[in-house]
């Protein structure tokens, strides 16, 4: 069967990336300033959502929260795909393909936040040697207690690597079936009821690990519903079955993110994520007569280099030019043109050839007698982010 890509799942980046932009943009920036001015190493522009423009006042009072909407896009496209490559490599063939697909290019990433940090002066004093060599693999720090420079959006990233994690224990099994999956939904409920959240992270490996995990813990069953929708998809695992297990695993979800011990989040976060996963769910069924949408395209091929490098580049930028008198919109335009521009940069420079890199490596090291035959399907790999 001729290789062929599925071309709805390519442009949903390109609808995640374009969903978190506008949010934190279009509506974090003005009514949680003190967030913003945080990431942005700058004083904040006025108290709370003090002087926060109308439209996005009512886009928050809404409930309706279009960051959250992208990110769960991005873990249901990083599970999907994670299931092709599962098939596709050996187990080593398929961790040095995905610590190269993502690893090059947070880093890179991270070095632009570090240089806008120094730009605006380094107010908070967090550009240390090991904190930013720490920050540059996400959860290092965090596993380490070293302070790095937040950038707002490692978080995802986290979770990502920590799914990779469980990929490499269960392997196929989560690509070929219904067992594998729903007993890692079954172990995310029980370390959340049975570990405690650690008080304190200060210089702790052993409490960075236990929030590491327990962030993780409501979100690995996002990534599964990708896997076992990509598993029945290729015949692999029952419609039937798939479809009970998808309903299992998202009520998993709403129930450790209504109830974990590290992440707060509001009914609006909770609904957006379940409204997100009905969507992938239909695109699933119906997603085949997608046509492709070239601004989606270029969209979707940034989409990881974009998420990494928007937050801190762009809060700063906004900040910055609204301080000296520039109006809202135009701001927000030129920070957009801006963080696009890096992310495009990145995506030519570092993201192409060590994705590339990762794909030779992984395929060398798969090419053993019992290697699988490569999937029919091919979707843009790496969908990370808020992400993979």
């Amino acid at each position: 069967m001729s290789a062929r890509r599925v071309e709805w799942a390519n442009a949903l980046r390109g609808v995640a990336a374009a969903s978190v932009l506008l949010f934190h943009f279009g509506v974090v920036f003005w009514v949680r300033q003190d967030v913003a001015a945080s990431l942005a190493r700058r004083p904040a522009l006025y108290a709370a959502d003090t002087g926060a423009p109308l439209l996005p006042r009512l886009v928050e009072r809404s409930g309706v929260d279009l960051g959250g909407f992208g990110v769960a896009l991005f873990f249901l496209l990083s599970g999907f795909v994670i299931a092709i490559s599962l098939e596709r490599y050996s187990r080593r063939g398929f961790i040095v393909g995905r610590l190269l697909r993502v690893l090059p290019t947070y880093a890179a990433g991270f070095a632009v936040t570090v240089l806008v940090v120094r730009l605006m002066g380094d107010p908070a004093h967090e550009l240390s040697v090991a904190g930013v060599l720490a920050g540059m693999v996400p959860g290092l720090a965090l596993a380490t207690g070293v302070q790095a420079p937040g950038d707002g959006i490692v978080w995802t990233l986290i979770i990502e690597l920590v799914f990779y994690g469980i990929c490499l224990i269960a392997y196929r099994r989560l690509a070929r079936g219904w067992v594998a999956p729903a007993a890692v939904a079954v172990g995310c409920v029980l370390v959340q009821l049975l570990v405690p959240a650690p008080h304190v992270i200060a210089g702790s490996a052993a409490g960075g690990a236990t929030y590491i995990l327990l962030l993780a813990l409501p979100f690995l069953p996002v990534m599964l519903i990708g896997a076992v929708l990509s598993g029945a998809r290729r015949a692999a695992v029952g419609r039937g079955v798939a479809w009970l297990v998808v309903v299992l695993l998202a009520a998993t979800h709403l129930l450790l993110l209504s109830t974990s011990h590290v992440l707060p989040t509001t009914v609006g976060y909770r609904l957006t994520f379940l409204g997100a996963i009905g969507l992938f769910c239909a695109l699933v069924v119906l997603g085949d007569t997608w046509r492709p949408n070239r601004t989606l395209g270029r969209l979707a091929d940034v989409s990881y280099p974009l998420y990494v490098v928007h937050p801190v580049l762009g809060y700063a930028l906004i900040s910055v030019l609204v301080h000296h008198g520039t109006p809202a919109g135009l701001a927000v335009l030129a920070a957009t043109v801006v963080v696009l521009g890096a992310a495009w940069l990145l995506h030519v420079t570092v993201e192409v050839p060590t994705h590339r890199l990762g794909r030779r490596w992984a395929r060398r090291l798969s090419a053993t007698p019992d290697a699988p035959v490569r999937s029919p399907e091919l979707v843009a790999e790496g969908i990370e982010g808020g992400t993979s």
